[in-house]
């Protein structure tokens, strides 16, 4: 399942940096070890966006102008996406960086009904090499849609599901849209920072659409849980390249959870 969790903006203007998911995802784990269960101590089958509102963008980083700020989250384990939201709104205020937002509500998405092929685009960058320290390797260039960019695909989905078969599967980027952007000189690709315990790396990251043909049931689980790497760092996070009809979202949190 995946939700909006919407926050208010405390103060129009303030700055985060351009890329800021390292301090989302030190935030969710905040939220984690608060919840106090024991089986989400290591768990890291989620993914989240980042956030989302109306920004000017300067040399400092993004400036949220909008009254309302949001982040999709989204995971195939209810429990978990639920233990999370009631330990969100038990806090007042949260400080992002340079930014502080206030809980305000949570919106369910639609259920999606997958078909074999689907096209996507990127709603956060789609990371395929795990960056070593003293070492450049996570930053190399990787041809979209070659075999080697699609075997490191592969071998993401087998790290993190190996106990799980959804068969095989084909990708396809929009070739199209990569050589228009090449055209006018703009990239799909940038190196991002990237932290594991508090050191730094850098590693190479995508934004681009691309259809991809596999059974409805990988689909589901990229579609919750991320594609490549480091989902529960907030990379890898898809969203459909065209608007289901009826995809609107509904009301979740409304200041107490289902049973």
């Amino acid at each position: 399942m995946r939700v909006r969790l919407i926050f208010k903006n405390k103060e129009k203007g303030a700055t985060v940096p351009f890329h800021h998911q390292y301090y989302l995802f030190r935030f969710f784990k905040g939220l984690i070890k608060k919840c106090g269960k024991e089986e989400y101590r290591d768990f890291k089958h989620y993914n989240f966006s980042g956030l989302k509102g109306q920004t000017t963008v300067s040399k400092t980083g993004l400036h949220f102008y909008s009254s309302k700020i949001t982040v999709v989250f989204s995971c195939s384990n209810k429990d978990f996406i639920d233990s999370i939201i009631e330990v969100l709104f038990s806090l007042p205020e949260i400080k992002l960086n340079g930014l502080t937002i206030i809980p305000h509500t949570v919106e369910l998405e639609n259920e999606i009904e997958f078909k074999e092929e689907t096209r996507y685009i990127c709603i956060s960058p789609l990371i395929l090499l795990t960056p070593e320290f003293s070492s450049d390797e996570g930053k190399k260039f990787i041809i979209p849609g070659s075999n080697e960019f699609v075997d490191h695909l592969r071998s993401a989905l087998l790290e993190k599901n190996q106990l799980n078969d959804f068969g095989g599967f084909e990708f396809y980027p929009d070739k199209q849209y990569l050589k228009k952007l090449e055209d006018r000189g703009k990239k799909y690709s940038r190196v991002y920072p990237i932290f594991d315990q508090d050191v730094p790396y850098e590693v190479r990251g995508y934004t681009f659409p691309f259809t991809l043909k596999g059974s409805p049931e990988l689909h589901q689980y990229l579609f919750e849980c991320g594609l490549g790497l480091f989902n529960d760092k907030g990379f890898g996070m898809l969203d459909l390249a065209e608007v289901t009809p009826g995809s609107q979202t509904v009301p979740y949190f409304t200041g107490q959870l289902e049973n």
